[in-house]
Parts: C-alpha cells; sequence; structure tokens
C-alpha cells in the first residue's frame, strides 16, 4: 500500500494554527487486524514502567510506532530528533467516554510533544476523538479550568468547555472528525481532547506518543489525575530514539526491542508510588481501581500494583479463582471479605483498616464494602511459573496495627513477623512489619529477590524521596537501596519478599527431585555405590 508523501511546509502551517493534523491514513485494514492478532497474543511481555511502555518491550508496538507513513509526519512536524515515550491501547466500550482533558505528560514536559491517535477497531465519527481546535496555545489545561470553575469531569459540558476555551481565543471551536480504521490523528501534546463512544461497538485505538530530546517525560502520579499535576521522579520512563540524536540527557533512552530479546527492557524498576486518601469513588458504579504500576522483574513475568474504592454494599466482581497470588491490604473503612470455601468454614470475614489478606491462586474470593466510608485497599498480584513446592503457604488473614509489647527502645530497626512460605509461584513469600526510630535506617544494599513496601504510619526516606503513609515502594531484585526516618515519630511499614520461581536452580527442580535432594542417606547410598564401581575398574 502507497501513502502520501507529507511535505513539512504543507503540514507544519496548519498543524502549528489549529494544533492537529488529520485524519490521515497510516495503516490499511489489514494492517490494523494484524497488529491487534499480535497484541492479543498471551505470550508477548508486559510494558516497561508503565502502561505506556508498550514499545519499549514488545516489537509489534515498536514496529508500529516507526512505520514510515507515521514516523515521516512526526519527522515533519517535531524535527529530525525524536523520541518516543508511550505506546498504548485504547479501549472503549459502547456508552463509556474519557473525559476531556489535557495529557498531564506534555503539560510537563517543558518542551514540544505530539500524540497520534489512530482507530484500529469500530472507528467511526461516534466513536473517535473529539478536541478543540486552537486549544495547545491557551498556556492552560482542561484539568485547571475545572479547577478554577469548581467542576468535576462529569459536570463540565462541551459547550461550557468550548466557551472556556474562547475566552482565551474566539477562534476555538469543537472538532468531531470523521475516521474510519487505519486513520490517524496527529495533535499536539497540549491540545484538549476527549472521547465519548456513542456506537454500539467497542472501539479499539492506538495511542502513539513522541517528543524532542529536550522535553522532559515523566510518569504522571495517576491518583492526581486533576490540577495541581504531581508526577513521579522514580522510575524515569524509558524513550527510545527513533530519529537522529539525543544530546540533553533529560530522559532515560533505551535501545528498542529486537526479536526474541525482550526480557531485560520490559522490567519494572525501583519507584516511590504517593498514595494520599481518600481517593475518589466512582460516581455510577460502586468500585473504581487506580492502578499504580504493572510489569515484569528478573525474577517475576508479571507483577501488578493497583488500589481501588469499594462504596458501602458494592462489590467489584463475584468470587471467583485465578492464576494470580494476592495481597489485599484495606487502607480505610471495613470490607467484608467473601470466601466460599473458607479453610475454617466461615462465608464472609470482617475486614478492618491496617489488616491484610493474602489469596493463594486458584482460591475463590471476593469483598464488599461494609462501612459508610468507602473502604480503599491496595493489591500487589503476581504470577510466575510453578515452583512444584509440596507445601504452600494457605489463605490467611493479618493484622498490621501494633499490637502487644512497643518495639525496644533506641535507635536500632525493628522487625514483627507475619508469615513466611511457599506458593505456587514463588519459592518464599515473606511479610515483616519494621519499626524504624527518628533518626534510624540502613546503608544501600541489594538484594536476590523483590521488595515491595507500603508504609503505614510516620515517613521514611528512600530512592532520595519521602514516603508518607500508605505510600508504596518498590525494589527489584538486585537494585541498591537504602532508608532511613527522617522525621520526628517512630516509622513503621510493612514489607514484603518476593522469592521468584527463577532464582537458584534447585528452586526449579521437579517435587521428586527436591525430595531426593533433601535424603542425605539416599545421596550416601547413591555415592558408595558410585565409588565401590570406580574402584572395580
Amino acid at each position: 500500500m502507497t501513502y502520501a508523501t507529507a511535505h513539512p511546509t504543507t503540514i507544519c502551517e496548519p498543524f502549528g494554527e489549529l494544533g492537529y493534523l488529520g485524519p490521515v491514513r497510516v495503516l490499511s485494514p489489514r494492517e490494523c487486524r494484524r497488529f491487534l492478532a499480535a497484541v492479543r497474543d498471551p505470550r508477548l511481555p508486559p510494558p516497561a514502567d508503565w502502561d505506556k511502555g508498550q514499545a519499549v518491550a514488545s516489537l509489534p508496538f515498536f514496529e508500529i510506532a516507526t512505520h514510515p507513513a507515521i514516523v515521516e509526519r512526526v519527522a515533519a512536524l517535531l524535527g529530525e530528533n525524536v523520541l518516543l515515550w508511550g505506546a498504548s491501547i485504547v479501549p472503549q466500550r459502547p456508552g463509556s467516554a474519557h473525559a476531556w482533558h489535557t495529557d498531564i505528560e506534555a503539560a510537563l514536559a517543558r518542551g514540544r510533544t505530539l500524540t497520534v491517535w489512530i482507530g484500529l477497531e469500530n472507528c467511526s465519527r461516534d466513536a473517535a476523538l473529539r478536541l478543540v481546535a486552537r486549544s495547545h496555545r491557551l498556556g492552560v489545561t482542561v484539568q485547571e479550568v475545572r479547577a478554577r470553575l469548581g467542576r468535576s469531569a462529569s459536570e463540565l459540558s462541551e459547550a461550557e468547555l468550548v466557551a472556556a476555551a474562547r475566552e482565551g481565543d474566539s477562534r476555538c471551536e469543537l472538532v468531531a472528525p470523521d475516521m474510519t480504521d487505519g486513520e490517524a490523528l496527529f495533535i499536539d501534546g497540549c491540545l484538549w481532547h476527549g472521547t465519548h463512544n456513542r456506537s454500539r461497538r467497542t472501539r479499539r485505538a492506538l495511542l502513539l506518543q513522541y517528543a524532542t530530546p529536550d522535553s522532559v517525560i515523566r510518569i504522571p502520579d495517576l491518583n492526581r489525575r486533576d490540577w495541581p499535576f504531581r508526577q513521579l521522579e522514580q522510575p524515569r520512563p524509558a524513550c527510545i530514539m527513533i530519529r537522529g540524536t539525543d544530546e540533553t540527557g533529560a530522559n532515560r533512552i533505551v535501545p528498542g526491542p529486537a526479536a526474541g530479546s525482550g526480557d531485560a527492557r520490559q522490567r519494572l524498576g525501583a519507584r516511590v508510588q504517593p498514595l494520599t486518601l481518600p481517593l475518589a469513588p466512582a460516581q455510577d458504579e460502586g468500585w473504581k481501581p487506580y492502578p499504580l504500576f504493572r510489569g515484569a522483574t528478573a525474577d517475576l513475568p508479571r507483577l501488578g500494583c493497583h488500589v481501588s474504592v469499594l462504596t458501602r454494599g458494592s462489590c467489584p466482581h463475584p468470587p471467583h479463582t485465578h492464576d494470580d497470588d494476592e495481597l489485599l491490604l484495606l487502607l480505610a473503612g471495613e470490607a467484608d471479605l467473601l470466601l466460599p470455601e473458607d479453610p475454617d468454614g466461615l462465608e464472609r470475614r470482617r475486614l478492618s483498616a491496617g489488616e491484610m489478606v493474602y489469596y493463594p491462586a486458584h482460591f475463590p474470593h471476593s469483598l464488599v464494602g461494609a462501612s459508610e466510608e468507602p473502604a480503599t485497599y491496595l493489591m500487589f498480584k503476581w504470577v510466575s511459573p510453578p515452583t512444584g513446592a509440596e507445601k504452600l503457604l494457605p489463605f490467611g488473614q493479618y493484622d498490621l496495627r501494633e499490637t502487644g509489647a512497643p518495639p525496644p527502645a533506641g535507635r536500632r530497626l525493628h522487625r514483627r513477623p507475619l508469615f513466611e512460605g511457599a506458593t505456587r509461584g514463588l519459592r518464599k513469600l515473606h511479610a515483616h512489619v519494621s519499626t524504624l526510630p527518628p533518626g534510624a535506617g540502613y546503608e544501600p544494599h541489594a538484594d536476590a529477590y523483590d521488595v515491595a513496601i507500603v508504609v503505614l504510619e510516620g515517613e521514611v526516606e528512600t530512592l532520595g524521596q519521602r514516603v508518607a503513609p500508605h505510600g508504596v515502594v518498590f525494589y527489584p531484585a538486585g537494585e541498591l537501596h537504602g532508608m532511613r526516618n527522617p522525621g520526628p515519630e517512630l516509622a513503621r511499614y510493612v514489607v514484603f519478599e518476593l522469592h521468584g520461581s527463577r532464582g537458584p536452580g534447585a528452586a526449579r527442580a521437579p517435587a521428586s527431585l527436591a525430595r531426593r535432594l533433601a535424603d542425605p542417606a539416599r545421596w550416601r547410598r547413591r555415592l558408595r555405590r558410585l565409588l565401590a564401581r570406580v574402584r572395580g575398574r
């Protein structure tokens, strides 16, 4: 298939004026179908660092992001030095909307950013992107406008939004492009835009995000989607130079994925994820998840963390089972655990703030909000190849609140064990609560396993950042990390050690072999027989 040549002069002038270009055909319908089939492959690596890190880990995303019909126009608009910082699939169910917004990353980048929005499946005027032409020059984001007006995302109508834009530029206007699958919109990163799928079919689109190398790209704190924005300093998202060179050093530049060699570039890096409560519950549904991170490590092929808000009487799903192991920490409110196969014969257990549960893989479970205050819970979940261990850690409910005698006085780290054992996908899952007095801490070191931490009270400092209660810290295996208590009060935090199935070779041995290795008498007999054969030669 051939595509029209993008001449810089003919596309830059209208783009600079309006803030968008298109629709422009960049993919054939067949290319759209082939790409969707490729990314639906369950063997596809998880994204690197965040949901927009697909192109760093996945060859199909990288190949589309470097498609000549796309890159030619991107370079004409941004210049010869171009980096790719985001690639993701955006599905939208019938009747659902993505509220009007300005991309947080672009608003904070201090450089030039460009988004390419491509319809992949069931794209039409009723399901495509909607935008406000010329809004990229207003110097203000949609979120800031809403904050000034005191309105939520659902309360501000399109007419009011356009009226607000026209206060800054009377020529601003609403644009609803008539698009089909394979056509793209090239939009300035600061342009006001949103979507509302008014069709009867689920629409899927591809989001590719580019920038000039001097743009400072960081991961936004997804718990602060409204103004004022907040971004994470760690990890810095992986970016790929797809054209020209980078002489600024403003971002973490990595190579693009090669066929069969995406293992190292799909991994999660060390990070601090602040979490400030309360979080807003869903307006129409009783359950609202807030994703924090997901990806892979050297020891775990899939690891994720999210926080959810559950209103009274609401349930995210009926009791179900899956291959993931899960840890659930209740941060606020109360909830009832729904456990049709509870080992103690109880089908309903009350969980209060400061308590947690461990769900083994394939253990039926769910929960329902039980307090007037919304129940807010944090969840870690992971999948790893089976360890073959015969005795697995069972379902358990644990109290993270300080119980019994206080920790010993002095400036030393104190640990209270919670549990330890093998799981379906871990050689060992260990948990303890640590208490760190003011001024105390430990020097940087590296562990041979992944570590997740949730601050319960007080404040700690790690990775150059202070972490308040409910904040999440993650250290992948092998990365240096230290910690200290910079505040005047005791700091308490819960630590999870995830020893994956990819560790020492003996951990991957079949259970029968593991039993033989654990039987010294058997091995002594085999050694005597071997020596007898050697002497007889």
